[in-house]
């Protein structure tokens, strides 16, 4: 018989009626001793004492896997002609290092974790950088929803009329049914981001960098529509301002961008201000106009000439009703931000802001628009000209007019930081988890705040209000759809969080009832919207494909790069001389934007759930070059026999991607995780997890970003 080789180790012919026992009993099996029994967990066949050949048995099923694996692996694959590096597929031979795509082979480690660095870890995670009071949290977003009466009032009056106060009322009302939807998102995922984060934790990246867009747009668009209709209500007032409505809202914008620059707690510090003024203005506003009410017109006859010119039939009164309520949803814009900060705020305080938020929207909104119909005559508010410095001069003079003139412009100013806000946590989210560049994440010095993320965010205001011609209408009609859609786009989350993530433990939780009452309200009011304005629709679909576009393309960033080296090879391009250099200059390219490390904590050693939780990091993070499992494990003897096998094993199925093991002693904690965040040098937003089960005994959202994968 002939020699046999596997894994490169030549074999002595064994006869074929020799029994296993003889063969290791005679030494006549050669197991190339040297080179393989140092590496196993268990005695070399021949290293048993030969005289106890009788208690010999054959190798168990484990012993004789790990054999196969030691001669196909070869000393832990340090050969550079081995297995990995020869099985991969040139699919672009002319390229001259053909092993571009190759990742390389993964090690084994064990993390020292000192008792003193989980305490220090515990420390770290347990006292967050900057978190902000009731007051402060709520008034970042509460300035961009309090403002909203500013413009929302002139649109809704012009579609409902008299029906108007009750619009807004039954508006600001259905925000209670997403409420319940956003503590559950809250309580489960707890850091900025929004339905970027949600998305990307119940759905995969592709639904988040869609949530990420939708986020985008609005929080641009809040900020667009704040200078906008800011500087339209200043030039209404002054008739001499030396610059025209256009110019000062692009004034605004670079103003206030500046004071986002100050950092997030100094924002919040100059927006509490400006809210707290603007509710004091809005209550001396109220009190002054139901004084003038009871004094000038105490038989109320300007409120039953507004009545008498309701519509005539039921339809009419139903359309005029559905439509007000649809665009009644313009004066509580703001309140879908509030988790784009979320982690500057205690899951209590987040709660408050939110309960906050929508009593004074019902308060604030259909009382002043009560209001404005009980003082006004309908010529006045039909002709839309700042109809609440209409009212504050009819209830108490000039000097009023002129208080709520610099109230509309603070709050309305205070928007635009409330979409500044929204999106640079956003871009600094998209750049910790490396779909944008890294240079978002730069600070400056002073206030840690991320310059990069606000200047391009008021950019992207400055671009959106430039091409839109400048039109406030434009605008406007675009943000009521955006609103509208990251409102559905947290509904879904919640959806999919029930549907796709149901063993994750979280408190409170939304009923069906009321997650099934959050789509019939968002769906309907959206269609509502689209049907009076089908141009919102137009305008909306173009500015969402242009920045989802741009999304796409820099996360795919790997994928793109990897066609256009395989391309090059094919090309007559590749045999020319000039054109040499393009192909160093792309795979230098390619090895820079695929050069992350991920991590998955593991739990088990079965070798399907370790396949599917590295399918899932391939199509979820194309930039990872580098997989890392990562074992917690109470004592040496519970480490999984087979989980260092298979993991080698993955490590030569998958040839672009480097497989590394790590095991770390302790249970499994968020503590634990951020100590081994520090030593892996990994982020904890690249970290990821197969599932929690209900009993464990903490919630998702206290490890800090880490990701459900399965």
């Amino acid at each position: 018989m002939a020699d046999v080789e596997k894994g490169g180790l030549a074999h002595p012919p064994i006869a074929s009626n020799a029994s296993l026992r003889d063969v290791y009993a005679t030494g006549e099996y050669d197991m190339e001793a040297a080179d393989i029994a140092g590496e196993l967990p268990f005695p070399s066949p021949m290293a048993v004492d030969l005289a106890d050949a009788h208690s010999l048995r054959p190798p168990s099923f484990a012993q004789s896997e790990f054999q196969t694996i030691v001669r196909r692996q070869r000393r832990d694959g340090n050969d550079p002609e081995g297995l990995k590096s020869r099985r991969t597929r040139r699919r672009a031979p002319q390229v001259e290092d053909s092993q571009w795509d190759f990742a390389g082979w993964g090690t084994m480690r064990y993390l020292e974790i000192s008792p003193e660095e989980v305490r220090n870890a515990e420390a770290r995670i347990g006292e967050p950088q900057t978190m902000l009071g009731v007051l402060a949290a709520s008034s970042v977003a509460g300035n961009g929803l309090s403002g909203s009466v500013f413009y929302a009032f002139p649109l809704v009056a012009a579609a409902a009329g008299i029906y108007s106060p009750l619009c807004l009322f039954v508006a600001s009302l259905l925000l209670l049914f997403f409420r319940p939807v956003m503590l559950e998102l809250a309580a489960t995922v707890r850091i900025n981001g929004a339905n970027y984060v949600y998305l990307l934790q119940f759905a995969g990246k592709t639904a988040s960098i869609v949530g990420a867009a939708a986020t985008l747009l609005d929080a641009v668009a809040t900020s667009t529509v704040s200078a906008a209709t800011a500087s339209t209500y200043l030039a209404g007032e002054i008739n001499t301002l030396p610059f025209s409505a256009g110019v000062l809202t692009i004034l605004f914008l670079v103003a206030l961008s500046l004071v986002a620059l100050a950092g997030i707690k100094e924002s919040a510090s100059v927006t509490a201000v400006v809210f707290v003024f603007h509710l004091t203005t809005m209550f001396g506003l109220a009190l002054a106009s139901i004084v003038h009410w009871a004094h000038a017109d105490p038989h109320s006859t300007v409120l039953k000439g507004n009545w008498s010119l309701r519509p005539d039939t039921a339809l009419e009164t139903v359309r005029a009703i559905f439509y007000g309520i649809c665009i009644a949803f313009l004066g509580v814009t703001g309140f879908e931000c509030t988790p784009s900060y979320i982690e500057h705020m205690r899951p209590k305080t987040y709660s408050t802001v939110l309960r906050n938020l929508i009593a004074i929207a019902t308060v604030l909104n259909a009382t002043l628009s009560l209001l404005v119909f009980a003082v006004l005559p309908a010529a006045t508010i039909a002709s839309g000209a700042n109809v609440l410095s209409a009212l504050a001069t009819r209830a108490a003079g000039r000097w009023l007019r002129i208080i709520v003139v610099v109230d509309a412009v603070s709050v309305l100013l205070g928007g635009v930081m409330t979409g500044v806000v929204t999106a640079s946590r956003l871009f600094d989210r998209l750049a910790r988890d490396r779909v944008l560049p890294q240079f978002f994440l730069w600070e400056l010095p002073i206030t840690k705040s991320p310059y990069i993320a606000t200047l391009t965010s008021v950019g992207l205001s400055l671009l959106l209000y430039v091409a839109s011609g400048m039109s406030l209408s434009t605008v406007s009609s675009m943000f009521s759809v955006a609103f509208l859609s990251v409102l559905f786009l947290y509904a879904l989350s919640d959806l999919l969080l029930k549907l796709n993530r149901p063993r994750l433990s979280r408190a409170p939780h939304s009923g069906l009832l009321v997650l099934a009452g959050a789509f019939v309200v968002v769906i309907t009011t959206l269609a509502g919207n689209i049907a009076l304005q089908p141009s919102a629709l137009a305008v909306f679909a173009a500015s969402f494909a242009i920045v989802l576009s741009a999304l796409v393309v820099l996360n795919a960033q790997p994928h793109i790069l990897r066609l256009l080296l395989r391309t090059y090879s094919v090309s007559p391009l590749a045999r020319l001389h000039a054109t040499r250099g393009w192909q160093a200059a792309l795979v230098g390219l390619y090895r820079r934007v695929r050069s992350a490390r991920m991590c998955v904590w593991i739990k088990d050693d079965d070798i399907h759930t370790m396949l599917q939780a590295l399918l899932s990091v391939q199509r979820n993070a194309p930039d990872a070059r580098t997989v890392v499992f990562v074992h917690a494990y109470p004592s040496v003897d519970r480490i999984p026999s087979e989980l260092h096998p298979n993991t080698r094993l993955l490590d030569e199925a998958f040839p672009t991607i480097t497989i590394d093991l790590a095991f770390v002693q302790g249970a499994f904690s968020p503590a634990l995780v951020e100590a081994a965040s520090r030593a892996l040098d990994v982020p904890r937003s690249r970290m990821c997890v197969l599932s929690l089960s209900r009993d464990h005994p903490w919630e998702i959202a206290d490890y800090g970003g880490v990701r459900v994968i399965m």
